[in-house]
């Protein structure tokens, strides 16, 4: 497969310039010569399933490769047990919106290492990815861990790559 390039969401010059709806999205980045769109969820799965299902169907008639970004309150680190296991059912749910986007691809942030050490937060993260992979079992949308720049955040390079060890529905991104 070839690179896609795209962005993430909507910038500020997609509205300027009249759009109104992400449906759009596909068309609009198609004419600045791009190849992809990611969907942004981080605030969590607002789109209905029409508004789903149109904004795939014209990322294909675009030739547009959609990808999702999950939500950003996702936690596969945190403390809280309650809070990881309400993170596979937000994983479950983009799996679901990824699907009627015809996404190949979601984006997972790696996790949180802010009030604990990293090495706690690596063995929480890679215990809940290892409940996601079974709760989803097999899937042809992949599972992307992604990389992080933020000190207080997991997603180095190694890091990411262990996380993905956990199952072969992982990949970085």
């Amino acid at each position: 497969m070839s690179a896609k390039f795209g962005p993430g969401g909507n910038s500020d010059l997609f509205y300027e310039q009249g759009n109104k709806s992400t449906v759009q999205s596909p068309g609009w980045v198609k004419r600045f010569g791009l190849d992809a769109f990611e969907y942004e969820a981080g605030n969590g799965i607002a789109g209905s399933e029409a508004t789903l299902r149109a904004i795939g169907e014209k990322a294909r008639e675009h030739g547009i490769l959609m990808s999702l970004h999950t939500p950003y309150f996702i936690s596969l680190s945190g403390t809280d047990p309650e809070k990881r296991l309400k993170s596979i059912d937000y994983i479950q749910k983009s799996l679901w919106a990824a699907d009627l986007l015809g996404a190949d691809t979601i984006v997972i942030h790696s996790g949180s290492a802010a009030k604990i050490s990293r090495e706690e937060a690596m063995a929480l993260s890679c215990d809940t990815l290892e409940k996601v992979a079974e709760a989803v079992g097999e899937t042809s949308i992949r599972l992307g861990i992604e990389t992080m720049g933020k000190v207080n955040q997991l997603g180095t390079l190694e890091e990411v790559i262990e996380q993905c060890k956990v199952s072969p529905i992982y990949s970085p991104v």
